[in-house]
């Protein structure tokens, strides 16, 4: 299954790698992601916790999602931009 995201934000950690923040494109739909799906052509690793920096009366919107290359080595500069819509391959 191919779900699509538009890239928010890209953040190189010294020593934990690239972290990738998107937006669900279409969140009528919900997703799991699973070890082996792809995004954008790279294995990634999906962060399916993370803690609110929101005041306790706000949440936090459903839609947002981070990424982490598999391989610290990570993609190429320039290989993804913000505002960029890429395709996230779901593993089965």
């Amino acid at each position: 299954m191919i779900r699509k995201f538009e890239i928010l934000k890209i953040i190189k950690h010294h020593n934990r790698g690239q972290f990738i923040f998107a937006r669900h494109i279409d969140p009528a739909f919900s997703i799991i992601v699973k070890d082996g799906s792809i995004f954008g052509g790279i294995p990634i690793y999906h962060y399916l916790e993370m803690y609110s920096s929101l005041p306790e009366n706000e949440k936090l919107p459903t839609d947002r999602f981070v990424f982490r290359p598999l391989y610290l080595k990570g993609f190429p500069d320039g290989y993804f931009k913000e505002g960029q819509i890429v395709e996230l391959l779901l593993a089965d």
